[in-house]
């Protein structure tokens, strides 16, 4: 039975652990099919979660280090990816869910489930993301049957192109489309096009109205010429007067048939949303997104103008649900007195951005905790504030020019912060040692090892919300936050949850022992008036 730990909130000035000498499993980790990550909408950063590689089967330099990466590898017509379930911003912190094909190899397509939430910014489009991934290998054998015939095109595609690599040799991908209704149309289509096909070519069929044709020994400054006579073959067919073809070539596009396909299939859309008949695959260096480039300067207008606000976020008690303490966050008020919650701070090569902010953060938490005796803040840091040297002589000063709050205030780090542990260790106890509780927040994504963790002077372990939003539907899940929750209560650590948004995630959890509970269910972040700027105080009198 899971034992209350009444007065919790006194473990902030570091309650008692069971002896290190107890024997303990090693740390969770997600189930090996799932994998969370974060992704940065306005760079297109993707970053992954421990085990990523493993559990999707590629190697770590093969893994998409970018939401476009992610996205050419969603197979045509199997799910949408992330991008176009996430609303508009209508509602920030909104849920999305989907499944999609993956095509991780010519030979291997893996259904997955998405699922996450998104931040919106100031704008209302969606900045940032976290969310889990998870491998459907009970779906494998769902998929549809036209993957089959395009995974042998694949697989041939890669031999040739494997062969003519060999050989000093280059390799075409020609994709076609076309219109009409004509039943079964390419047996005669493969045979009119066998007059410009060699021995080692491939044709193979994408769809009803939709092939393929692979030539070897076709360098790309041939592959036009290829389309041309590939065009009057067919010029007389039914197919003829509707066909729009694309191309790509190998080594000058990509190594890969994976690719090779997907470039072809690109340069063949361009062809059938314009006037061009025929397209070749275009190499185009990628551009910053302008807003990743504009996001440091927002910032540190808001830090020159002294705009940032302090919202904060309540966490409850899971038994009473009674107001325990508040999380805090960066955020701009609006002029009806609500939050503009701000996402991750973005990395600026100048100034050490984050650093700023999570000062800014802690002086008006500080202030918050001095004029209110009875209220508790958790301020999360980030990793590099956390790693800079002039973080805990700031802390200290602000503890001590006013006495008494330290052991209101608790410090959350993030369970990826924590990954070099040695490192991290003495800045952990360092805190502590002023006062402070420490919090570890993404609990359970699998960063850190049971003898890591036994390692950290942690108060409290906040359950990563990718696993308690799919609580209702998937046994995996329930499973994994049942672990976490009997490791944090054998080791003596209060537990909390995320992303907690209705009665019966929160009863499953109440009932499990996890000790505190936070998300849409107790209320959405809040501006405290006070800890506006004196401008904004003088405005809204």
């Amino acid at each position: 039975m899971a034992v209350r730990r009444q007065g919790r909130i006194g473990l902030f000035k570091g309650a008692s652990r069971p002896s290190r000498g107890r024997r303990a499993s090693q740390a969770p980790r997600s189930p090996l099919a799932s994998v969370p990550y974060t992704w940065d909408m306005a760079s297109d950063g993707l970053t992954w979660g421990p085990g990523a590689a493993e559990a999707l089967g590629m190697s770590p330099g093969d893994l998409p280090r970018t939401g476009e990466a992610l996205a050419q590898l969603v197979e045509p017509g199997c799910g949408l990816f992330r991008r176009e379930t996430i609303g508009s911003g209508e509602a920030p912190g909104r849920g999305y869910e989907t499944r999609y094909a993956l095509r991780l190899a010519p030979d291997r397509v893996v259904m997955v489930e998405d699922a996450g939430r998104w931040q919106p910014d100031l704008q209302g489009r969606p900045a940032f993301a976290r969310g889990l991934l998870r491998i459907d290998a009970a779906a494998q054998d769902l998929l549809p049957a036209r993957l089959k015939a395009r995974s042998e095109l694949l697989c041939g595609v890669q031999d040739g192109i494997n062969e003519a690599l060999r050989l000093s040799q280059t390799c075409t991908l020609i994709v076609g489309a076309f219109e009409g209704d004509e039943t079964d149309p390419m047996p005669e289509i493969a045979r009119r096009l066998r007059p410009m096909m060699r021995r080692n070519d491939l044709f193979g069929v994408l769809a009803p109205n939709r092939f393929a044709l692979a030539l070897t020994c076709c360098p790309v400054s041939d592959a036009p010429g290829a389309m041309r006579r590939l065009s009057v073959l067919l010029h007389d067919h039914p197919a003829g007067a509707s066909l729009r073809l694309g191309a790509a070539c190998s080594p000058d596009h990509t190594f890969k048939a994976v690719k090779l396909l997907r470039f072809a299939e690109e340069a063949l859309r361009r062809s059938l949303e314009g006037s061009e008949a025929q397209t070749l695959h275009e190499v185009r260096l990628d551009a910053p997104a302008p807003a990743a480039a504009q996001a440091p300067f927002d910032w540190v207008a808001a830090l020159n103008s002294r705009s940032l606000t302090l919202a904060c976020r309540p966490v409850v008690d899971a038994q009473a649900r009674s107001l325990c303490l508040f999380q805090a966050c960066p955020s701009l008020g609006a002029e009806d007195g609500s939050a503009l919650p701000l996402g991750p701070v973005p990395a600026l090569p100048e100034a050490n951005l984050a650093l700023l902010v999570d000062a800014r953060m802690l002086e008006l938490a500080a202030d918050h905790l001095s004029r209110h005796p009875g209220h508790r803040l958790a301020l999360p840091i980030s990793p590099e504030t956390l790693r800079d040297k002039e973080w805990l002589p700031m802390l200290a000063a602000h503890l001590g020019a006013r006495p008494g709050i330290e052991s209101r205030l608790m410090v959350e780090v993030s369970e990826a912060a924590l990954a070099e542990c040695r490192r991290s260790l003495g800045r952990l106890h360092a805190m502590k040692a002023l006062g402070i509780g420490v919090a570890l927040a993404g609990f359970g994504s699998g960063h850190l090892t049971g003898a890591q963790l036994r390692m950290l002077p942690i108060d409290l372990l906040k359950i990563d919300g990718v696993f308690i939003q799919p609580l209702q539907r998937s046994t995996d899940d329930r499973l994994h936050v049942r672990t976490l929750v009997d490791r944090a209560q054998h080791l003596g650590i209060a537990t909390a949850a995320e992303w907690v948004d209705d009665e019966a995630t929160a009863r499953m959890l109440a009932g499990w022992g996890v000790d505190y509970l936070q998300g849409a269910l107790f209320g959405e972040p809040e501006v405290l008036r006070e800890s506006l700027s004196p401008q904004a105080r003088l405005g809204r009198a």
